[in-house]
């Protein structure tokens, strides 16, 4: 009897635990780091539910497309394209068919046909106290080689449900916004979330490293420059609705 106790008291131990380090874990990716021209098996992470109480039953992905998309340079902005770094950037996702945890999915597209996002839905959902991993394809794009690229970091934007509500319902037991601050869109994380002036914590991101070997820096590059890649508003509020048939069913 006592063994059973102590066995008892040692997994309840190791659940407590588990659900602490679930209140604080964010949605990333399993891989967040690849060399260019990789092509490797990802997973969304879902790490937490909305609260303890509540099933997610959704989450809706969005990759920046490259074609409006704000392009920094060591921290400053831009004024080209991401072709100035990347030699083949879009449509570089591609979503599995897995009905571990939602019943339906798809990807998104753009007017040319490239997947720039995706989306899943649908019961049995992922319980408040455990956490999903949604698998895809995703290959690092290439390093322009004249440029002086050391490495280029993708955000993505999620938004994972646990209710379907329009925009104004968004927040706590809701959903939870993996989004940029002040982009200017109704998933802002920042208008319905509490966000840490001067931060911005919120989407998830992949970094595409320079293979220095077979594509090293230019002469006058030095150690080179860190480019990070950011959806417009426009795209976000464009891509980030779930669309079945022409239909949109969130939000509402």
């Amino acid at each position: 009897m006592n063994k059973i106790k102590l066995l008892t008291c040692a997994i309840t131990s190791v659940m407590m635990a588990g659900l602490v380090q679930n209140v604080h874990a964010h949605t990333r990716l399993n891989v967040p780091t690849a060399t260019e021209g990789e092509r490797a098996i990802n997973h969304i992470m879902i790490g937490h539910s909305c609260d303890e109480t509540t099933r997610t039953i959704g989450t809706s992905v969005v990759f920046p497309d490259g074609i409006d998309s704000a392009v920094l340079v060591d921290g400053v902005q831009h004024t080209g394209s991401i072709t100035d770094f990347l030699t083949n950037y879009g449509n570089n996702v591609s979503m599995f068919y897995d009905r571990s945890a939602f019943d339906f999915m798809d990807e998104k597209t753009d007017a040319n046909g490239n997947v720039i996002g995706f989306w899943a839905g649908g019961l049995p959902g992922m319980p408040g106290n455990l956490s999903v991993a949604l698998p895809f394809r995703l290959t690092a794009a290439s390093i322009e080689p004249t440029s002086c690229a050391a490495s280029v970091k993708v955000y993505i934007s999620i938004v994972d449900i646990c209710e379907v509500t329009g925009t104004d319902g968004f927040g706590e037991g809701t959903v939870e916004l993996w989004t940029h601050a002040g982009l200017g869109t109704p998933y802002d994380r920042d208008l319905h979330f509490s966000v840490a002036a001067g931060t911005d914590p919120g989407p998830a991101s992949f970094t595409i490293s320079r293979d220095l070997a077979n594509n090293p820096l230019p002469d006058n590059c030095g150690q080179g420059v860190a480019v990070e890649l950011k959806p417009s508003s426009a795209q976000v509020n464009r891509d980030m609705p779930i669309k079945v048939d022409g239909q949109q069913i969130w939000p509402q």
